[in-house]
């Protein structure tokens, strides 16, 4: 192996003149012709040649760097038969005649063992792994290219005189380029499908990144071997595996700016769904794996594909992406790159035993959680943050981080947590967070309570029921129960394996059961949005339970919410209704807080509420009427009965409802009129409701059925009070800051009106068939 310098490729004519042209080690569309000169020998030839060269460096001095050579190359002439056109009956056929045609091709080995062969007569280049296959290449080749071609135009090809191959230096030493030596332009399907890490970290356009340098040092070595060894890098989310391959492209760019001798492997990364994308037609996505595979196998890059699992996934023809590109990576053709955890990992050993064979496995472990604040402080050092945490609150941080995240590991959620907090507050201003600063902010970033997660602040079981009941009426025993597993999660007492809580409430229909679960949500993540609703009616056939673990673009299953947002809870509404199937999934969600999705990847449950509705023990001979209720012990029963043991015994609590009082619901009714007030259309015009109490007791009357509970008030309130207030502002859209009474129609209030008013009073007359 040379040092990098030109080739010239001289060809000696019939009048003993020759013509010398620059070979290029690649080409592009856009490029510009070669150099080359005409003259009388060598030298004169190699002075013209020179002059260009010079100017070629003035225009610009990186683009000699596509003419210097690393390999030693040789000429080597070959006679290939042509079929030429003829005419036979006034038709123009291919000939069963052969000319000969006599050819000269360059060749030369390359760093990884395979030859690179170039035909200048053709600008023809092409990458061969034996040199002996290179002349049958050729010949197919060239007899397809000029199959048919005119006996006159194959004269054209003709070979006229000795052709060889000259190394040639003529600036004494190669020229360096800013920044290193520009490597050849990559072909089109790798710029299709993928980006150049190598290249990025060169240009400074990779975000900060904190490593481990003897790791480095060690995957340094093995991207050095030719050809480099196919990485299967294993380890759990947040452990950094996306970003060591970063790291190693940042280091090969380094590398080669200390040695620019080395040969180092670029690094593409891509994934399954780039490269079949917008292959909408049968085979396209096989053509452009097999496309991915030559290219590689020229360039002696690595590929990285990202998660293994979605190599291995089936396409919608049955085949998956692996079937072809790892029998490649086997048999050293090209070097893949691929990620996945543990679990995945264990699960490919099963089915897919081959697809590991020709990966080196690299185990990348978490830090412990005692490293972190270090490592934290070297992040925000490296990406030059203006934030700056005290020592205890950065310590404070990761006990938070460690407690309530459980579905990611360091240092990825921690990188997160820095990366999201550098965007809070005013751009480019300095700041401190002290310990209770920092727990407000990872309060705000994670829509926990600061009373549930920080020790300076404190949580009655008391106050954390009353919350509960504000929006929960009549249900003072459900919430203090609830409100206990509130307690035991701000403590950190509840199990680190399970959801932070199993509920199943039992009652009644219309009593508070789901309310009580936003109610949950609301006080524990800070937004009812949190609340992942599964009607479990939706769930009775066999097979429906998939439908829970579903993943791909566009799919909203249990599984790819819980894994978008692991604080959340879970209501499973009516479970007696699901199929079996169901509870087969909820016995690992309830006692080992994962559930296993479609593609074999786990999703963590562990920081998820799991609440569960039923109405088991009521829908025999219910008592009616207001107050009428059953013991606990009847729900316990039924549902004992109803559910296998093995679940039973995973739900923490089974919480009775009991039936609402006359009291209970008037105290719905001025909650609900007190959500109707404050919508929108009235406040912006300054129009208040005024409800007179035998408004409200009509409402309470009408509005709860002993069979529903308080469920079709909603609906009543709509019909009898907001609707009217619709038509009546939609007709007259000038009134303002006016007070719009409820009555009773043929009451006294409504006979006590004043006359300005009667006009604008909402009468209740006749409830809602």
């Amino acid at each position: 192996m040379s040092d990098k310098s030109l080739r010239v490729y001289f060809t000696t004519h019939h009048d003993g003149r020759l013509t010398g042209q620059l070979l290029p080690v690649w080409d592009s569309f856009f490029d510009k012709p070669p150099p080359s000169a005409y003259g009388t020998s060598e030298p004169e030839v190699l002075s013209l040649l020179e002059t260009q060269v010079r100017q070629l460096l003035r225009e610009d001095d990186a683009a000699i760097e596509r003419f210097l050579w690393e390999e030693e190359l040789e000429a080597r002439t070959i006679t290939v038969e042509i079929h030429p056109q003829t005419v036979h009956k006034k038709r123009s056929v291919i000939s069963q005649a052969l000319i000969p045609l006599r050819l000269t091709y360059v060749y030369g080995r390359m760093a990884g063992g395979a030859w690179r062969v170039r035909v200048p007569r053709f600008d023809w280049s092409f990458v061969v792994e034996d040199l002996s296959i290179a002349r049958d290449v050729l010949q197919n080749a060239l007899s397809t290219a000029l199959l048919g071609e005119k006996p006159k135009g194959l004269y054209d090809f003709r070979h006229e005189g000795e052709e060889y191959v000259r190394a040639w230096d003529p600036l004494g030493a190669r020229r360096e380029v800013r920044g290193g030596a520009r490597r050849p332009p990559p072909p089109e399907v790798l710029e299709q499908v993928g980006e150049e890490l190598t290249s990025r970290a060169l240009g400074g356009r990779q975000p900060a990144l904190v490593y481990d340098a003897e790791a480095m040092r060690e995957w340094l070595e093995l991207a050095q071997r030719r050809p480099p060894p196919s990485l299967l890098l294993v380890g759990g989310t947040g452990t950094g595996k996306t970003s060591h391959v970063s790291m190693l492209a940042r280091r090969i760019a380094e590398r080669r700016r200390e040695d620019k001798t080395v040969h180092l492997p670029d690094i593409w990364r891509t994934s399954a769904e780039r490269i079949v994308a917008g292959m909408v037609y049968l085979g396209m996505w096989q053509e452009r794996c097999l496309k991915l595979i030559d290219a590689l196998s020229h360039e002696e890059d690595y590929l990285f594909v990202d998660r293994l699992t979605s190599l291995l996934a089936p396409q919608p023809d049955g085949s998956s992406i692996g079937d072809l590109l790892l029998p490649a990576a086997m048999s050293g053709e090209i070097s893949l790159i691929a990620e996945c955890t543990e679990a995945e990992l264990e699960r490919c050993q099963r089915r897919f035993p081959e697809a590991l064979r020709p990966f080196r496995v690299l185990r990348i472990e978490p830090p412990p959680a005692a490293r972190m604040p270090e490592l934290m402080q070297r992040y925000q050092s490296v990406r030059r943050s203006r934030v700056s945490i005290h020592p205890v609150g950065l310590r404070q941080l990761v006990a938070h981080l460690d407690t309530f995240q459980r579905d990611s590991l360091f240092p990825g959620k921690a990188f997160r947590f820095l990366d999201w907090l550098e965007q809070q507050g005013e751009r480019g201003q300095s700041r401190t967070l002290y310990p209770r600063d920092a727990s407000a902010a990872y309060a705000r970033y994670s829509g926990l309570p600061l009373q549930l997660i920080s020790d300076e602040v404190p949580a009655e079981r008391q106050t954390l029921a009353a919350q509960l009941q504000k929006g929960v009426i009549g249900q003072e025993r459900a919430c203090e129960l609830a409100a206990g597993v509130l307690a035991r999660f701000k403590a950190g007492l509840n199990d680190p394996d399970k959801p932070v809580g199993t509920l199943l409430f039992a009652g009644p229909t219309g009593v508070g059961k789901t309310e009580l679960s936003k109610q949950l949500a609301r006080t524990l993540f800070g937004d009812e949005q949190r609340m992942i609703r599964l009607d479990m009616s939706e769930y009775m056939l066999p097979g429906s339970a998939q439908r829970l673990m579903e993943v791909g673009p566009g799919i909203t299953s249990l599984a790819e919410r819980v894994r978008q947002q692991p604080l959340s809870l879970v209501l499973f509404d009516e479970l007696e209704k699901a199929h079996p199937e169901v509870f087969d999934l909820l016995l690992g969600i309830l006692g080992e807080g994962r559930l296993t999705d479609g593609l074999g990847r786990l999703v963590d449950f562990r920081m998820t509420v799991v609440c569960m509705t039923s109405n088991l023990g009521v829908v025999h001979s219910e008592p009616a009427g207001f107050g009428a209720e059953r013991g606990a012990e009847d729900f316990t029963r039924a549902i004992r009965q109803a559910f296998r043991p093995e679940l039973f015994n995973r739900i923490d609590h089974i919480i009775p409802f009991r039936r609402l009082s006359e009291a209970d619901v008037l105290r719905i009714v001025d909650l609900e009129l007190e959500k109707a007030a404050s919508r929108a259309g009235l406040l912006r015009r300054g129009l208040k409701l005024v409800v007179e109490p035998d408004a409200r007791a009509w409402l309470a009357r009408h509005g709860y059925e002993p069979q529903l509970g308080a469920r079709p008030l909603k609906r009543l309130i709509e019909a009898k009070v907001m609707a009217p207030i619709a038509v009546r502002l939609a007709a007259h859209p000038e009134l303002e800051g006016v007070l719009l009474p409820v009555v009773v129609a043929g009451s006294a209030a409504e006979r006590g009106l004043r006359p300005e008013y009667r006009a604008l009073a909402t009468l209740l007359d006749q409830p809602v068939t």
